[in-house]
């Protein structure tokens, strides 16, 4: 008796399921109900993981990246080493940019003398611990030599001491 409806109002009003969901809807209400209602050491200890998970996924992270940046890296290559002025540990920095530096600094040095001695000890200040931190990063390197970040973390730091230079040489008075 298949017969083909072409009306809505022929559909059957009240069919009744194959089976009934209520008791599973109910089971996993009151188990939320009880989760909820359970004591807080135990939502601690579910929750007590989370943060070792991110702190792994973190290492992963890095781990991946550095992989990644050692693979796009040119093999041997490595900044020519130039001795350093008082004759200390070898600097990684090219002498090209040494010597751009060097001549930098000698403006610098004009223009720090012209500034009033609070700016000048700031501004000295500020120039001598970007210093501080390049030997660091550099001592560190000569350590590791391979180390994809401190090569990146050096080159960009390299850049920051030639801008704050810059800026140095080219501001204006600040007398009124």
């Amino acid at each position: 008796m298949n017969r083909r409806l072409t009306r809505v109002d022929e559909l059957k009003r009240d069919i009744p399921p194959g089976r009934d969901l209520w008791p599973a809807i109910s089971a996993a209400i009151e188990a939320d109900k009880a989760a909820a209602d359970a004591p807080p050491s135990m939502a601690r200890r579910r929750a007590a993981w989370l943060p070792a998970v991110g702190l792994a996924a973190a290492v992963g992270l890095v781990a991946i990246g550095v992989l990644i940046g050692l693979s796009f890296a040119p093999q041997g290559a490595t900044p020519p080493v130039v001795k350093t002025q008082t004759g200390g540990s070898p600097e990684m920095m090219p002498a090209a940019y040494r010597n751009q530096r060097d001549a930098l600094l000698i403006e610098v040095q004009a223009k720090l003398s012209s500034m009033p001695e609070v700016e000048r000890k700031k501004v000295a200040s500020s120039l001598a611990t970007l210093r501080r931190s390049i030997d660091e990063i550099e001592a560190a390197l000569g350590r590791d030599p391979a180390n994809a970040l401190l090569q990146e973390l050096f080159v960009s730091s390299c850049q920051e001491e030639m801008r704050a230079l810059t800026a140095v040489r080219d501001s204006g008075s600040q007398e009124t």
